[in-house]
């Protein structure tokens, strides 16, 4: 018998013999049935059947060789499902699971010239080889694009998804299959980051940023340890009582070679990778424990990004800054944006309700901009609503923005809650923002942000051009 082979009995009776040869056939079957059950779930997904990372890997090996050898090209799409986790969350795992089998199966049908895996979660993936078409990667990612339009039927629920693809095309896009991939989730990345929904193929200039956001996230980290940070100052203008009424708390880096960079360039990578928790957490310190050597009407205020108020140590964070500092608590002032409501209304209206219960105070930034400002009007009594500056921008000469300001103070003051104009530059933006009896207004007119030594200095200055 060869080896890995399976033995078989000639039965010739039915005597003793002959039924010992017949049992032995059909263990004989069951080992090979059941080795073949263990091979098949070593190489493809329980939940839907196909095959597995491993067996993609090294299908893709194989298909990189034959190319090789016989010439062709070989495309990997790398797809991911937009937002599955609501799913999941809404409906549950059951039928989020019978969502993966549906897309699973939809996908094996509008690909059957490639070979579709499962990767894992809602990951999927599709090996094209060979001699096809150039246009083929592109004519297959629009077709699943077009397919996901529709709602997909799952365990009795039509339910609403799409995907994002990246592909990569070999061996232009890389010679191996890590380079392939690697290049493809590249190619995903940049899709979610235009939208989700739609597909991409991989650009040298990705490699280049990839390799970029992966040296700055690591300067970040080291950045932390280190203590590069510093914090820059904006004074706030109570335009009623005709004094700064606070400062907001603007974080900058200062690289030890690149010198100072601009927060837009690092906060989303530290958003992305998490690190905004610990820099966020040294923000709130360091601010607390500078503005408790400011006069006692001037407020501090800090912006708190949504990974941060997710976090479950951000009211533990906020005591603790303030207990170290000796701040009082109705001087603080935390800015949120309407993102922050995105994974859910109630867990963050309670956390708000328990800072407000201390004293602090809350203002939503960026006011306008959103789709659904006015419904957190009604679910939480802001302490302050900040106009966001591409209103403030246009209002001396566009209608409509200044009706939008107008339309916006109007209804802070009948909530009770206060205004803050930002980017405010020139004097006629601040003639109609009094007009309109907008009660702070923030922006280069009256200072660009400052460093904490020339605090003191503004708080003496009574010259400015918006007193």
């Amino acid at each position: 018998m060869e080896e890995g082979g399976r033995a078989h009995i000639v039965v010739k009776g039915r005597d003793e013999i002959g039924r010992l040869a017949a049992s032995f056939n059909r263990m004989s079957v069951g080992i090979v049935e059941r080795e073949n059950r263990i091979t098949h779930l070593a190489f493809h997904d329980v939940l839907t059947g196909l095959p597995n990372r491993t067996y993609f890997r090294q299908s893709l090996d194989q298909a990189i060789l034959q190319v090789g050898r016989t010439g062709g090209a070989i495309a990997v799409l790398c797809l991911d499902l937009d937002r599955f986790k609501g799913v999941n969350d809404t409906l549950g795992h059951p039928v989020g699971d019978a969502l993966l089998k549906a897309i699973g199966a939809m996908l094996s049908e509008v690909a059957p010239d490639g070979l579709v895996s499962r990767l894992g979660g809602d990951e999927y993936a599709v090996i094209l080889s060979g001699q096809f078409d150039a246009d083929r990667p592109r004519v297959l990612a629009q077709s699943i694009l077009d397919m996901m339009r529709q709602p997909v039927e799952a365990d009795g629920h039509r339910i609403a998804t799409a995907v994002s693809i990246g592909i990569a095309i070999g061996p232009v896009d890389g010679e191996d299959a890590d380079e392939l991939l690697k290049n493809a989730d590249l190619a995903l990345y940049l899709a979610k980051e235009d939208g989700r929904g739609v597909f991409r193929f991989f650009e040298p200039a990705l490699d280049a940023a990839a390799r970029w956001r992966r040296q700055v996230e690591l300067d970040l980290r080291e950045a932390i340890q280190a203590g590069h940070f510093v914090l820059n100052y904006q004074p706030v203008f109570d335009l009623k009582a005709d004094r700064i009424g606070g400062f907001e708390a603007l974080v900058r880096w200062h690289h030890p070679e690149r010198g100072i960079i601009p927060p837009a360039e690092f906060i989303p990578i530290a958003e992305d990778t998490g690190l905004i928790i610990a820099i966020g957490e040294w923000v709130m310190q360091e601010a607390c424990r500078q503005a408790i050597h400011w006069p006692e009407h001037v407020r501090v205020a800090v912006n708190v990004s949504p990974l941060q108020f997710r976090n479950t140590g951000f009211q533990a964070i906020i005591l603790q800054a303030l207990a170290r500092s000796g701040l009082a608590p109705d001087r603080l002032e935390i800015e949120i944006t309407e993102s922050v409501f995105l994974d859910g209304e109630g867990p963050v209206i309670a956390l708000l309700h328990k800072l407000r219960a201390i004293g602090i105070r809350v203002a939503l930034d960026d006011f306008g901009t959103g789709y659904s400002s006015l419904s957190y009007l009604r679910s939480f009594p802001f302490d302050k609503i900040k106009i966001d500056r591409s209103f403030i921008t246009s209002i001396a000469s566009d209608p409509s923005a200044a009706a939008i300001v107008r339309a916006i103070v109007d209804l802070a003051t009948a909530l009770d809650m206060e205004t803050t104009a930002e980017g405010v530059e020139d004097i006629g933006q601040l003639a109609l923002l009094r007009g309109e009896g907008c009660g702070n207004i923030q922006g280069y007119l009256f200072s660009r942000p400052v460093a904490s030594c020339r605090i003191a200095g503004l708080l003496e200055d009574r010259t400015s051009q918006a007193a």
